[in-house]
């Protein structure tokens, strides 16, 4: 899974780390991240097994609890679609 954010973070990205890493428990984990002037992003390796709605769920209830839903997208990594974090 891709999360981009299209602009600078409001918080620290290592926050946003630990709190996807909690919300996702046995079933993934951040795996990757960089930053830049115009915005960051994270990589999220999710189990093959894990239900991929359940996932997202997790993902986005974390953007929503740290005010970051607007500035969002995510990847699930099964396709190209991108989901706007603040529209799901």
């Amino acid at each position: 899974m891709e999360i981009r954010f299209d602009r600078a973070l409001p918080v620290d990205r290592d926050d946003v780390e630990d709190e996807l890493n909690d919300a996702l428990g046995g079933f993934g984990e951040v795996s990757g991240a960089g930053s830049g002037a115009f915005g960051a992003h994270l990589d999220v390796d999710i189990d093959p097994e894990a239900e991929r709605d359940e996932a997202v769920d997790r993902v986005l209830g974390v953007l929503g609890r740290l005010g970051l839903a607007g500035l969002a997208r995510i990847r699930p990594g099964d396709g190209t679609e991108w989901i706007d974090a603040g529209a799901a």
